[in-house]
């Protein structure tokens, strides 16, 4: 009788780089569900430089909203995952979430984004100053993916290294982004997250799913949570959603055609 075959990722830390509303919640759920508590890393933001380095090598699971700069830290060879989302419908996604907040849970956490959004119509929201909305809603994917790339108060693109601002140019940006996106092992869309965890539990050996149960979805209902009306998208929203997602609408183009390529060899 045969042995079984060995998986293909086995010996890697499984490394799910979790771009924010792209469907990661459902995600993290069911990779989690493969390790043992004490194999998952804890830190789910941007703070795995915190870690001390022998601390790191004892997980086995990262997943969380971490850049592609930050997950070069974890040490050993690791199996990278992302996923892509439309980059409107994520903006969108975003600012309902946030909205829907409760007053109480906003302020008494005092939470920036969920405030602006609370505080304005969508097209106020869009048009927002404030550093976390900025962070989360203009060409979010691009820089996540590009390595920690910031946005000063002129609308540039800066990256620090070694406490040295550098500022980026827009080819420069996807040129980072799409590299880095190209070296993940595994990347897809919010559309179809069942294909992305098929393609890992056949490398990690997880279990087989009949379906892929969606979790943290825009009518979810939860105490801190409550029901928000949806807006029209006038021409001047569709206006500040295209300049918004400039760079990210370039990435999700080419990512999809590349996607396709590959189904077509």
């Amino acid at each position: 009788m045969n042995e079984p075959a060995f998986p293909p990722a086995a010996g890697r830390k499984l490394v799910f780089l979790h771009l924010p509303k792209t469907g990661g919640t459902t995600l993290h759920h069911h990779f989690s569900e493969a390790f043992a508590p004490e194999e998952i890393c804890p830190v789910r933001f941007s703070q795995l430089n915190q870690i001390p380095t022998a601390t790191l090598a004892t997980y086995r699971f990262f997943s969380g909203h971490y850049t592609f700069e930050q997950i070069r830290l974890i040490p050993g060879r690791s199996f990278v995952v992302t996923v892509l989302r439309d980059p409107v419908e994520r903006i969108l996604s975003t600012y309902y979430f946030w909205k829907r907040h409760r007053a109480a849970v906003v302020e008494e956490h005092n939470l920036a984004g969920p405030a602006a959004a609370r505080s304005n119509d969508l097209l106020g929201f869009l048009r927002s100053p404030i550093p976390e909305v900025r962070d989360s809603i203009e060409n979010t994917m691009v820089r996540y993916l590009a390595g920690g790339v910031n946005i000063d108060g002129e609308g540039k693109y800066i990256f620090r290294n070694c406490g040295i601002p550098t500022r980026l140019s827009e080819m420069q940006l996807l040129h980072r982004a799409t590299g880095n996106l190209l070296a993940t092992d595994v990347f897809g869309f919010t559309s179809n997250l069942g294909e992305v965890y098929a393609k890992v539990s056949l490398a990690f050996d997880m279990k087989r799913l009949q379906r892929l149960e969606r979790l943290n979805t825009r009518t979810s209902e939860r105490d801190i949570l409550e029901p928000a009306v949806e807006e029209e998208i006038t021409p001047p929203i569709r206006a500040e959603l295209n300049r918004l997602t400039s760079l990210d609408r370039v990435l999700y183009r080419v990512a999809r055609s590349h996607r396709q390529e590959e189904r077509e060899r």
